[in-house]
């Protein structure tokens, strides 16, 4: 690790990559159903196996994101409706994740159990596990990190640019010492990936989701409280826990 350290120091520097960069990072998302079904250890074997069966060779579809950044905001959507695929019901309009870097805050807009939510709360990143392994993205040499959802029961493994020094990734994930450029759910159920980055030295002002009026507000604790008791309601009932919100 120290070796690692010292490679990263020299190849590197701190500065190579400038923070005050406003611009877009496009992702692509691939979803695997029969994979997102295997880690589903609460049903039976029989039940997974009529969902695989069912799925098929239609078990993968690619939907497309986008992470809008300026060196104090930071907002992630998707580009496209995706409520016509099997399973889900968002749409791109009722799901965007919104950063407040300057004010240390979230605001997030959701669907979720039929009903919109607001998640107002300060910045919450997961606890990462520093790793050693080092691969390119989108033109970025990235190191990668894990951490453990122990809500979901998801394992979660995060690539990060050395070069580019802001704390920022895809989804509801940041807090490493770098841009976040892939996230990898429970071993290629969920792959968000960057497929390009369109940098802009101009300052973009980043806007905050709107919504309708009928949105509930709720923080972050609540927000897990909702999940842990949709997820036991599924174990009862033996069904995914994820076609009511997202991965």
């Amino acid at each position: 690790m120290q070796r690692l350290l010292i490679y990263i120091l020299l190849f590197f520097p701190y500065s190579t990559f400038a923070q005050d960069l406003s611009g877009e990072i496009h992702y692509t998302v691939k979803h695997d159903w029969i994979k997102k079904i295997s880690h589903v250890d609460y049903m039976s074997k029989s039940r997974r196996e009529h969902f695989e069966y069912v799925w098929g060779n239609d078990s993968e579809y690619i939907a497309k994101s986008i992470l809008r950044f300026s060196p104090i905001a930071s907002r992630y959507e998707d580009v496209q409706d995706q409520s016509e695929h099997v399973g889900h019901s968002w749409r791109a309009s009722e799901y965007i994740i919104f950063r407040d870097l300057e004010n240390k805050m979230s605001y997030d807009l959701m669907r979720m159990f039929n009903k919109l939510y607001l998640l107002e709360d300060t910045i919450q990143n997961p606890q990462w596990k520093m790793l050693n392994d080092m691969k390119e993205i989108a033109g970025h040499i990235c190191m990668n990190a894990i951490c453990k959802d122990t809500i979901k029961d998801n394992n979660i493994m995060a690539w990060f640019a050395l070069d580019w020094p802001q704390s920022i990734g895809p989804d509801e994930f940041g807090g490493l010492p770098g841009v976040i450029l892939e996230i990898n759910i429970n071993d290629g159920a969920m792959v968000i990936s960057a497929e390009e980055i369109v940098l802009s030295e101009k300052m973009e002002e980043i806007q905050k989701p709107s919504h309708k009026k009928r949105v509930k507000r709720i923080t972050n604790s609540e927000y897990d409280k909702l999940l842990l008791k949709y997820i036991e309601e599924c174990k009862a009932e033996e069904r995914p826990y994820f076609w009511g919100f997202r991965y």
